[in-house]
């Protein structure tokens, strides 16, 4: 508010905190969004051409090339610790693979919860006083659409916008997050609305449209509904989730025309669905732990955390829940990279 007074303006870029897991009340919250509309403007937000599973599969394909090897579905137990130096892992059939090096992208509760299980008496008081204090975010809920045709929407010009924010106004995404933050489902959610297919058509087929709804207010821990309506006892069930979606999709097609005809299929996943599907969303949280300004930059994911060491020699840990945060670019495993490599 002190650098735009267009409510419009602010209703633009308020959302944009919310891809960080801060509010606009956050420490640090309007600071990020601009550091986002600033990389938007400089760089871009590329889409992966055919699906982002082909990120996967080029990065899978550069390692290969450079004498590396992937396994699938190999569930690691345990790091393998001997005298204070990590020697390998073990994967949960009980077969071992030794290295000289571990790296773990993991959160930090996995990581000394149940990796380092057997070795816990060589974590210091910083280590366990870290583990006790680390806070996990709001969870997500993620809604996919399949559309026979185009998309109309009310409003001209959006149907060629990769991403849209549906939001009334910076106090509307102040309200949806507050409620979030305290276990509630939000009245009126702020939607991320994604049409990827406007940038890459291998998306869906010829004369289809597909849309990925993010909706970032989605609480982790569910205590009850903002707006009484929505029977939340038995936590994020399957109807729950679907009353939740139809909440969201009701908002949606207000704002395009004839949208409930053209629904082919839709989709919805709770945050408690994608923690199953990703041991690292620990209550659907995407964002691998708040980033609130006490454990975010250097003092992530604890205040006396250093270039991604761990107690234990050798044994190192990066992903999201590590400096320099969240993202796609991978920061923390190529800062680690050019150390280890030299």
């Amino acid at each position: 508010e002190s650098s735009y007074s267009s409510e419009l303006v602010q209703a633009l870029w308020a959302p944009w905190a919310l891809h960080t897991g801060l509010t606009p009340e956050s420490a640090y919250g309007a600071q990020m969004g601009k550091v986002i509309a600033f990389a938007l403007e400089a760089a871009g937000a590329p889409v992966v051409k055919g699906g982002a599973g082909q990120a996967v599969t080029a990065f899978k394909r550069l390692i290969e090339a450079n004498g590396g090897e992937l396994r699938a579905n190999a569930d690691v137990d345990k790091v393998l610790v001997h005298n204070g130096k990590a020697t390998g892992v073990r994967l949960a059939d009980g077969s071992e693979i030794p290295a000289s090096h571990v790296i773990c992208s993991i959160a930090p509760g996995q990581l000394y919860g149940r990796l380092l299980r057997d070795s816990t008496k060589t974590l210091t008081d910083k280590e366990t006083t870290g583990l006790s204090q680390f806070r996990h975010g709001r969870g997500n809920f993620q809604l996919h659409y399949a559309i026979d045709g185009p998309i109309s929407w009310k409003t001209t010009g959006l149907e060629d916008v990769a991403l849209i924010h549906l939001a009334d106004s910076i106090d509307s995404v102040s309200k949806s997050s507050n409620e979030a933050e305290r276990g509630m489902l939000p009245v009126t959610p702020t939607i991320c609305v994604g049409q990827p297919h406007r940038l890459d058509p291998t998306r869906c087929p010829e004369g289809k449209s597909i849309l990925w709804l993010q909706i970032p207010d989605a609480p982790r821990v569910l205590k009850g509904d903002a707006a009484g309506e929505i029977d939340t006892a038995g936590g994020w069930s399957e109807v729950t989730r679907e009353a939740f979606a139809d909440r969201i999709e009701a908002i949606l097609a207000s704002h395009i025309e004839g949208f409930s005809e053209t629904v082919l299929a839709r989709k919805a996943y709770s945050p408690a669905e994608l923690e199953s599907m990703n041991i690292n969303l620990v209550g659907g949280d995407p964002y691998g732990g708040s980033c609130a300004l006490d454990q975010f930059f250097i003092w992530r994911p604890f205040a006396h955390s250093s270039n991604n060491a761990t107690v234990i020699k050798n044994l190192h840990h990066i992903g999201a829940s590590t400096h320099p945060g969240p993202g796609l670019s991978g920061g923390s495993g190529f800062l680690l990279a050019k150390r280890l490599g030299g």
